[in-house]
């Protein structure tokens, strides 16, 4: 099947600015069209070098790279000879290269050196952190994604000059499947269902996101009504820190909590992967946390916290049950949330934590298990010092 020119390709085609950001529908055709995009770039002109980017290696391997393969076998320009499998690297014969690439931290995505062009695949999974060290080491960006929520894309690259935003839907893609136009239209018909009875549930709000290619209310959201702040108030008082640990895959976080005013504030400090007990411990001394503040962490890891005990640091072991979890975001959900605004990390999480659904779009009232780094740390924190259900809520 050969390359279909589309409304969406000729849209994203007309951008200019140096930033461009796509706001997409499902089956919009945005990354089908951005990619072949790229690479025409890339064989325009010689030398070239353009970056993939995508939340996760399994991510890039499985939508963008196998969307690549697909749109140069069915123009008949795919040469394996061109192809390192290793590196997830396309060259051209002008030595232009297409690489496909993932980043778990920001020092990884500086050293990654500078490029052309930027492609932020899914752009809302990954961390503003390291999509800003990308973006700033690249002369032309493109950021695609499906608005389930705003996020850095809104609120940081459109604020900036020189930035551009498109919306398309699955109206503006001629070919898009029949089967995926079927499927789409029955959860469309849900969704005026919903609509109908006065609802505005699960499938409205995915209709939404995914057949109108709005900004979603991210339904389920854990928490709601927190706000962001430029900074922790003067007189706000420091009342303990959370840590979660984490290494290869997921990152340590600590964060700072603060009460003022019947408030508190959060600040991440730590969120980072890669690092040791006795990095987190370097960290936290450069970050002026003193030996008298007291640190919440994850007692499931015994050997962690004692670890830190030894390098001096007051560790509470977090309190755990059958119903820990739960209990300790009922008790987050009862506060007064704010959150730093450098803590980009954990306004991503606030922003993404959701109840887990069922099969049938229904609350399983789990959270699902991910997105929650920075917000378990805190939840130590809270569950583990307020568990005592006689205790007077909030008295700091």
């Amino acid at each position: 099947m050969s390359f279909q020119v589309t409304t969406s390709l000729k849209k994203m085609l007309a951008m200019k600015a140096r930033k461009k950001v796509v706001q997409g529908a499902t089956s919009s055709g945005k990354t089908y069209g951005i990619i072949p995009i790229i690479y025409d770039k890339c064989i325009a002109n010689p030398r070239i070098k353009a970056t993939v980017v995508a939340e996760t290696l399994p991510a890039v391997k499985e939508g963008a790279v196998d969307i690549f393969k697909n749109f140069m076998m069915d123009e008949g320009r795919w040469n394996d000879n061109q192809w390192n499998a290793t590196e997830l690297c396309y060259t051209a014969q002008n030595g232009s290269k297409l690489q496909f690439k993932s980043f778990d931290s920001v020092g990884k995505a500086k050293s990654s050196g500078k490029r052309d062009i930027l492609f932020l695949n899914e752009g809302n999974h990954i961390p503003y952190p390291i999509a800003d060290a990308l973006m700033i080491r690249s002369r032309e960006i493109w950021v695609d994604f499906n608005a389930d929520s705003e996020f850095w894309a809104h609120t940081e690259v459109l604020t900036q000059e020189n930035s551009e935003f498109l919306k398309l839907t699955y109206k503006d893609n001629e070919a898009i499947p029949i089967e995926t136009l079927e499927d789409l239209m029955n959860r469309k018909k849900r969704a005026e269902a919903e609509e109908a009875r006065g609802e505005k549930g699960y499938w409205w709000n995915w209709w939404q996101v995914y057949g109108m290619g709005e900004i979603g209310n991210l339904q389920g959201a854990v928490f709601n009504g927190w706000h962001i702040v430029d900074d922790i108030p003067k007189h706000a008082r420091l009342i303990g820190y959370g840590l979660d640990y984490g290494y290869t895959n997921d990152p340590a976080a600590l964060i700072a909590i603060y009460y003022a005013d019947n408030q508190f504030y959060f600040d991440e400090l730590i969120y980072q992967t890669g690092l040791l007990n006795k990095g987190i411990s370097d960290h936290m001394i450069r970050l002026g946390v003193t030996r008298y503040d007291t640190i919440t962490a994850d007692s499931a890891e015994q050997k962690s916290n004692e670890d830190l005990r030894v390098l001096g640091w007051r560790v509470l072991d977090a309190k755990k049950g059958a119903d820990s979890i739960r209990f300790g975001i009922g008790i987050m959900q009862e506060l007064e949330i704010n959150i730093t605004k450098s803590s980009t990390n954990l306004i991503d999480e606030f922003r993404r934590y959701t109840w887990s659904v069922d099969r049938d779009g229904g609350s399983t009232n789990k959270p699902i298990d991910k997105y929650n780094h920075g917000i378990d740390a805190i939840r130590y924190h809270f569950q583990t010092n307020m568990a005592d259900p006689e205790a007077p809520r909030f008295a700091f």
